[in-house]
């Protein structure tokens, strides 16, 4: 069934952000996950906009973002340096660098390296948190609770988010662990496949983090970063996250929200959606 979008094959059509910044004064920050993609140029960025120049623009639309590259190459402060003067307001999640979340050694030189990054950014109250994504193949051990553990202590000057994607973690144990240690888990939405944490809500009373990764189950475990995330969420579905999102703020301090599903700039449609829906809720208006 056709879908109607935001957006048009051949024309940008800017969304006005109100409603998104009205959020913003209950707590709730909403963005997507990434900004800086060639394909959103027309979708939402301007015709001819460069790289260098997508985050200037982000900032007129959405107050938070999520800091993927950090991902794939250690974040230098030279480089957060250029991006937080090109956002001053901003706040920022870091996705931590994929040797400490996915190839899992012990504390060495990265691991300082990257903490020290952080500083940029969290000098000036910019960095909302870091989000420690794990893999699907990290499950619920002895081992990994002690790895958990060992970064949880070493990053404890920041606030921790983390994203553990294998079912077996969602259990009382690991709640009460990350009670304890005061650190937030991540709740998603994803494609309802077996082992995998796919629709989990995890309340936090200070902060509470949502990602929405689509539904595509399809290219989950066999596609690459653009084809797992190639989803566009239908209004139904967009209605059971927003009573999600709903619970998360009747329950926490703040909610910060981001959507993966990022392909042709279906990520800021959805966030587009969400704000409004939720700028029209009584029972938001009621908190």
């Amino acid at each position: 069934m056709y879908q109607e979008s935001l957006f048009t094959e051949k024309e940008t059509r800017i969304i006005p952000p109100r409603s998104i910044w009205k959020l913003r004064q209950k707590g709730v920050y909403l963005g997507t996950s990434g900004y800086s993609y060639d394909d959103w140029v027309g979708p939402f960025y301007r015709p001819g906009t460069r790289k260098p120049q997508m985050l200037e623009y982000y900032q007129h639309f959405f107050p938070a973002t999520e800091l993927n590259y950090t991902y794939y190459t250690m974040p230098r402060a030279s480089t957060l340096f250029q991006i937080r003067n090109k956002a001053p307001h901003m706040q920022f999640s870091v996705k931590a660098h994929q040797s400490i979340t996915h190839e899992r050694r012990a504390v060495q030189q990265t691991w300082q390296d990257f903490a020290d990054a952080m500083m940029v950014l969290s000098d000036t109250d910019q960095l909302a948190c870091l989000l420690f994504q794990f893999p699907y193949s990290f499950k619920c051990t002895g081992d990994n609770f002690g790895y958990l553990d060992e970064l949880i202590e070493y990053f404890n000057s920041f606030k921790i988010v983390l994203e553990l994607r294998h079912i077996s973690w969602h259990n009382e144990t690991t709640y009460a662990y990350c009670n304890k240690r005061r650190t937030t888990l991540c709740s998603v939405d994803a494609p309802r496949l077996p082992g995998l944490t796919s629709s989990v809500i995890y309340p936090g009373t200070e902060l509470a983090y949502y990602r929405l990764h689509g539904r595509n189950a399809q290219n989950w475990f066999d596609g690459d970063n653009v084809t797992r995330y190639d989803y566009r969420y239908s209004d139904q579905e967009l209605k059971e996250i927003i009573n999600n999102i709903i619970a998360l703020v009747e329950a926490s301090q703040h909610v910060l929200l981001f959507a993966n599903n990022h392909p042709r700039a279906q990520a800021v449609e959805t966030v587009c959606k969400i704000a409004e829906a939720l700028d029209a809720s009584p029972a938001l208006a009621a908190l």
